[in-house]
């Protein structure tokens, strides 16, 4: 038989996700669900405490329990925290390989359906990653992912952002393997491929090219899983680890 804690969690979930309780509802207190399952306040208070990790509800102390709002941040949150808890050693190849699915396609809905606001933030990136110091990767990495942040955005679809903002985080935090201190890929060759495929993807949506921007998009990415896999390649190699 499940722990009673489990049971309750369970039935409390079905209840939120079958709509009985709506975002932002308050939901009985504890000792409404203690009389309700014949339960301990120890054990409910473990049920409600693993609903609260999930996201589904929102403790606040002295007002209540609350079905959690629905917002765009908390579902980038909990995507973010799981990459960052993440175990998979091939998570970053994983990630890339990803990239290369979904965002030649978005940098094509960019180039259609951009503005001359998105258009006037991407030139904006683009300046600062050419001017950006050639010995700092942490500045370089952290503009990259701003830059194709930005080209998401031009696409307009709320729902391409959710899915696609975590793992653009993913790209400053994982950045030593695709470059690497003293790896095969030397700064100032790092630099030009990322400045050209910026550039390139840039004019494109400015354009409005969208069969152009697809290709500088697939372009850049190929490069990038070319220049991790030569870094790995690199390591087991000569035997040692990322520095």
């Amino acid at each position: 038989m499940r722990p009673l804690n489990l049971r309750i969690e369970q039935e409390i979930e079905r209840s939120i996700r079958s709509r009985e309780y709506s975002a932002g509802q308050k939901l009985p207190t504890e000792n409404e669900y203690c009389a309700k399952f014949s339960a301990s306040r120890t054990v409910v208070r473990e049920a409600l405490k693993s609903l609260n990790s999930k996201g589904l509800v929102d403790i606040k102390k002295g007002s209540g329990i609350y079905v959690t709002q629905l917002s765009t941040k908390g579902a980038i949150d909990m995507l973010n925290f799981y990459f960052e808890m993440s175990q998979d050693k091939d998570l970053v190849y994983n990630t890339i390989k990803a990239r290369q699915y979904f965002e030649p396609e978005i940098a094509a809905q960019a180039a259609m359906r951009r503005t001359d606001s998105n258009l006037h933030d991407l030139k904006i990136s683009l300046d600062k990653l050419i001017a950006c110091p050639l010995e700092n990767v942490e500045l370089e990495t952290e503009l990259d992912r701003e830059f194709h942040s930005l080209v998401t955005d031009s696409a307009a679809n709320p729902v391409v952002k959710i899915i696609m903002e975590p793992i653009f985080n993913l790209i400053p935090k994982h950045n030593k393997t695709v470059y690497g201190k003293d790896g095969p890929i030397s700064d100032s060759d790092r630099r030009d491929a990322t400045v050209k495929f910026h550039k390139g993807i840039y004019e494109a949506i400015e354009q409005k090219d969208s069969r152009e921007a697809y290709y500088q998009m697939k372009q850049s990415l190929l490069k990038t899983e070319k220049n991790h896999l030569a870094l790995m390649d690199f390591l087991k190699k000569n035997n040692t680890n990322l520095q």
